[in-house]
């Protein structure tokens, strides 16, 4: 079993802590980091933005990751969420376990 982080930004710490709660709730991940302040660059509707977000880390097992992407894309405020996965290639096997258990 793989292990795979993946990484999205929020417009806030509340959003991305009630979203974090339900992915865990639903055993879609094993454990949300909340990063809470970044500052994003970025272009939007042809108008560039810095601004204050929130960036996250999930922890996942790879049978669930199309599921969770699926439940923050449709969960999540933004119109275009930046939601990528990475899978792990190395990880303590006591922690790979522990991810696959909680998502079960």
């Amino acid at each position: 079993m793989k292990i795979y982080f993946i990484y999205v930004t929020f417009k806030s710490f509340e959003e991305a802590k009630k979203l974090g709660v339900k992915i865990v709730k639903n055993k879609l991940a094993a454990c949300v980091n909340i990063i809470p302040t970044i500052y994003s660059t970025y272009e939007w509707k042809k108008k560039i933005f810095i601004e204050k977000e929130c960036s996250v880390i999930i922890k996942t097992s790879k049978s669930k990751v199309e599921k969770a992407i699926n439940f923050i894309k449709i969960n999540h405020s933004y119109d275009c969420p930046a939601i990528s996965a990475f899978p792990i290639k190395k990880t303590h096997k006591d922690f790979e376990k522990w991810v696959t258990d909680q998502t079960k």
